[in-house]
């Protein structure tokens, strides 16, 4: 019986279930660009890997209230000094409702951690006793 030669793939296939609105969504979009399916899933996914947005980005959260409108903007300053705005029409009611909520889970975090004063989280595996 003759050995067949090992065949190395170089290429794998990748598939991913979508619902049919947003498949024929993709179809659209792909027949405007003039490209085929496989190379605008193939482009996502190489630029995901080439260049992956991080999961969490450092920078401050800030609210600026509007006068004239009587509600919120909200907008993140990146530590690189992007802006971002996240949302310019928050009504100052659920701005309130968010600050009672936050203020409840950062109490509940605090009770949780057992702050007392001004101190900061540290390990607990760098505490030997009295925990």
């Amino acid at each position: 019986m003759a050995n067949k030669p090992l065949r190395v793939q170089e290429n794998k296939v990748v598939m991913a279930k979508l619902p049919r609105e947003d498949f024929i969504k993709l179809q659209k979009h792909c027949s405007i660009k003039n490209e085929s399916v496989n190379s605008v899933v193939r482009k996502a996914v190489m630029a995901e890997i080439d260049s992956p947005v991080p999961h969490m980005l450092a920078g401050k959260n800030l609210f600026v209230y509007n006068r004239y409108k009587d509600n919120f903007s909200w907008r993140v300053i990146l530590d690189n000094g992007l802006r971002v705005d996240i949302e310019d029409d928050l009504p100052a009611e659920s701005v309130s409702q968010l600050l009672d909520s936050l203020k409840q889970a950062v109490d509940e975090r605090e009770t949780y951690i057992k702050k007392e004063s001004n101190g900061v989280p540290i390990p607990s595996k760098l505490v030997r006793k009295g925990i």
